[in-house]
């Protein structure tokens, strides 16, 4: 799988002219808005707002069906459920923050 981005600082979106589009295979090579390399999302201005938010509702979702574990009546106790969302959670959340 091959794409471009170009990345940049400026605040307009300059053109990207690759003048001929390369080949890869069978499709030209296009410029596209938001890079995936290595789990990680980047923009064009190296942002880490696409990550963000990838990543956020990725462990909202997963917190959100932990809840269903811990319910009031017969539910998991609330160390174990702890320890769940130390292992399931907070990876997600915290990916690619060093």
């Amino acid at each position: 799988k091959t794409e471009a981005c170009h990345f940049t600082r400026k605040k307009a979106d300059p053109a990207l002219d690759l003048g001929e589009a390369p080949f890869t295979g069978n499709t030209p090579l296009k410029p596209v808005p938001v890079l995936r390399h290595l789990g990680f999302y980047m923009d064009r201005r190296l942002t880490f707002r696409q990550h963000v938010r990838c990543y956020g509702s990725r462990a909202a979702s997963t917190a959100q069906s932990l809840l269903m574990l811990g319910n009031s009546i017969k539910g998991m106790p609330p160390k174990q459920r702890r320890i769940l969302y130390i292992s399931c959670v907070l990876p997600l959340m915290t990916y690619g923050c060093q």
